[in-house]
């Protein structure tokens, strides 16, 4: 009885405990610098734009994955053209990424499950193009003198978003800190319905020691 009362008592502690998947107040636009992720992989295609990593559902207290396996294969084809030029999978060239859509599942299972009370498979997918044509973020830092090509401090290139956001973005770099890292994401967050900029709930930037400067390739 005692046994049975206690194992009750731990499911229930549990599943408290557990995330309550749709339970989120933040979507993160993540953006990838093509010509920084191509370095040391096979890539069929890079673009010279940024391109749609994913759009991340998050809460304060933790990181929301792995919601759900939901992904309904696109059939409509102006539908993929659009993803396919927004949100490109660069091991494979247009065709191949529109036959397979292995991109699009891995993100959708991983990160838009975990959104599906206010936004279905294609509101989820239609407002990650949306963000991401509202927010030039190349040109945005264009505008402020940030060009591909060339070496910056991480406040530049933060300061350059901001500019325009009014909230500071995430920053992904990779190399060895000591020398040149180069940048490879950026990650704009939006309150829930998307309306609007907001803070990240766990900031994340790069931090070189080499004069606190960044390479942004070309």
């Amino acid at each position: 009885m005692f046994r049975s009362q206690l194992a009750s008592t731990f499911f229930i502690f549990s599943f408290a405990l557990s995330p309550v998947y749709g339970d989120f107040d933040q979507m993160q636009l993540v953006l990838t610098w093509p010509p920084t992720y191509c370095h040391g992989k096979s890539c069929a295609r890079i673009p010279t734009n940024f391109s749609i990593h994913g759009l991340w559902p998050d809460n304060q207290h933790e990181l929301l994955n792995d919601c759900n396996k939901l992904f309904t294969r696109i059939l409509n084809h102006s539908k993929c053209n659009a993803l396919d030029d927004r949100w490109p999978d660069l091991k494979y060239n247009k065709m191949g990424n529109i036959q397979t859509q292995n991109f699009w599942m891995y993100q959708y299972n991983k990160h838009g499950t975990c959104c599906t009370e206010l936004y279905s498979q294609e509101a989820y997918f239609d407002l990650a193009m949306k963000l991401k044509d509202k927010f030039d973020v190349l040109q945005m830092l264009k505008n402020q003198g940030v060009i591909p090509g060339k070496t910056y401090t991480v406040n530049k290139i933060e300061e350059a978003i901001r500019e325009v956001t009014q909230a500071y973005p995430n920053l992904n770099c990779i190399g060895d800190p000591p020398k040149t890292m180069e940048l490879k994401e950026i990650g704009i967050c939006f309150n829930r319905e998307a309306t609007e900029v907001v803070a990240c709930h766990r900031r994340k930037t790069c931090n070189p020691l080499n004069k606190n400067e960044i390479s942004f390739p070309q």
